[in-house]
């Protein structure tokens, strides 16, 4: 970490109009996060099914014969498809009559059927004071002595809502397989925070002659560049308070 702080002063200093004021390490935290989503295997609906659909909503039907002999197509083939249809709740049997849903009229409309799969789970990495999800990287020194500092502006109230959640697992999940079906996240079930890691900062206060301001400089040493989110927060809260302090001391050391 010496050597890094060394590096990223000297950076720092090439521009000869700025003066370190202040440098500091302290550590932002990340919510390692498990989250219990499911999935749908969407393709476009052929033409069969179509017309079963379109059968079942237009006439009484009661046996799968009914529907073979109006379509000319194989009673076993008939009995494949509306098992399949039932198990996925595109149709039901009400009063001994198979009738659609409302799933089965939407898939009607759309024509495109979607098959549910079977429930996952996945890890994601949340930071609150960016509000968005991080890589999954390797930290360095992500286990930080028991009286390390703790960033001073951690918002612990952001948390991530279900839209943000979807958003992320569908750029992760979202796919098209060797059959041509799209696979896409369709809802999250749960999540719940596992762990908290710990991300060491490189903190440089600093002020440009030329140009008189005051300002801030963080290394961020997962993402390993400036953050400029934090550097921002910092400054709204601090960036007047340097300036009448570094003000007076400069005043201070002209008098004497």
């Amino acid at each position: 970490m010496d050597k890094l702080m060394k590096r990223l002063q000297s950076t720092l200093l090439e521009n000869e109009s700025v003066e370190i004021k202040h440098s500091a390490i302290w550590y932002l935290p990340i919510t390692r996060m498990e989250v219990q989503f499911s999935r749908v295997r969407r393709s476009k609906m052929d033409i069969l099914m179509k017309m079963m659909l379109v059968t079942f909503e237009e006439a009484t039907i009661r046996r799968a014969a009914n529907v073979a002999e109006m379509l000319l197509v194989e009673e076993l083939f008939i009995e494949d498809l509306l098992e399949k249809m039932q198990r996925t709740g595109l149709i039901r049997l009400e009063s001994g009559i198979y009738q659609l849903t409302a799933k089965g009229n939407q898939q009607l409309e759309t024509g495109i059927t979607e098959e549910e799969l079977e429930d996952e789970w996945t890890e994601l990495l949340y930071c609150s004071d960016h509000d968005g999800f991080w890589p999954e990287l390797t930290i360095p020194e992500s286990k930080p002595a028991e009286d390390f500092i703790a960033y001073r502006y951690t918002n612990e109230q952001n948390a991530p809502d279900s839209d943000q959640l979807i958003e992320v697992l569908s750029v992760r999940e979202n796919k098209l397989d060797e059959d041509g079906f799209q696979t896409v996240v369709s809802e999250v079930l749960s999540s719940s925070q596992h762990s908290i890691e710990f991300v060491p900062c490189l903190e440089f206060q600093l002020y440009n002659k030329d140009q008189d301001l005051f300002y801030s400089r963080v290394w961020n040493g997962w993402l390993e560049r400036w953050d400029d989110a934090i550097e921002k927060q910092i400054e709204e809260h601090e960036r007047l308070q340097w300036r009448e302090k570094w003000i007076v001391e400069s005043s201070n050391a002209e008098k004497c």
